[in-house]
């Protein structure tokens, strides 16, 4: 009998391991075999891995947030509602291929659609993962302590849209202190540091002044430090246990 709940027990465990899924080894949040729209069929075919990982990371993230707040209060309902709200977002992005800082300006509409779609996608699910990151953390105080406001101050527009690509206030959220459940803390410091830049150019280039040949140059310069802080937030979330282990969860 002893003998028969320990060849038990074994097989429980190495059933839950085979289930479970690590960041390196992720799947789409949905079923490739149903796959029927343009995007979708992009995901699960990239040879990568990539946008695979990380629609299932925004996936898993998204819902498990959404399952942290209450549905009993107002505050909580508010938060709820924001969420979804960016949520919807983007998946509209995603499913219209709506970037901005993927091509250098002088790049075609078709050139882009051919050959940058899939970084497109790539860059909308890290922006989306990183500003719900951020979202976690965001308040007046927190936006001293790391110098953030006088980022800010000294840029050379003024700051209209203080949320970056998605202009949204989820407030409420940081109240929850839910980022240090799903991020380890080494992991917060790329993710303010690409929301300060990202909140930046969103001000300068499509609040202020516009996308237009005279601002090329800064434009193109800008496509390639997004790729730098693009990278280092996909290499921080590929390495952050916490997440892989809320992927396997």
């Amino acid at each position: 009998m002893q003998k028969f709940l320990i060849v038990l027990g074994l097989c429980l465990i190495l059933g839950i391991s085979a289930n479970a899924q690590s960041l390196s080894e992720a799947k789409p949040s949905f079923d490739c075999a149903k796959a029927s729209t343009k995007v979708e069929k992009m995901i699960c075919n990239d040879k990568s891995g990539e946008l695979q990982k990380l629609d299932s990371l925004y996936s898993k993230l998204y819902f498990s947030i959404l399952k942290n707040i209450p549905k009993d209060t107002k505050e909580g309902q508010n938060v709820r509602e924001s969420l979804k709200e960016f949520n919807y977002s983007v998946m509209g992005y995603r499913n219209a291929f709506q970037c901005y800082f993927v091509a250098p300006f002088d790049t075609g509409q078709k050139t882009i659609q051919s050959y940058y779609s899939n970084y497109c996608v790539k860059q909308i699910y890290l922006e989306a993962i990183a500003t719900l990151a951020f979202k976690m953390i965001d308040s007046e105080a927190n936006r001293e302590k790391w110098g953030f406001n006088k980022r800010m101050e000294d840029f050379i527009v003024p700051i209209e849209n203080p949320n970056g690509a998605y202009d949204m206030d989820i407030k409420f959220l940081p109240d929850y202190n839910l980022f240090n459940k799903f991020f380890e803390n080494t992991t917060k410091s790329i993710i303010i540091d690409f929301m300060t830049y990202d909140i930046m150019q969103w001000n300068y280039f499509l609040v202020d002044v516009r996308i237009n040949e005279a601002n090329a140059d800064l434009f193109d310069e800008a496509v390639e430090k997004y790729k730098i802080y693009y990278e280092k937030l996909y290499q921080a979330f590929t390495k952050d246990k916490k997440l892989d282990k809320l992927i396997g969860s």
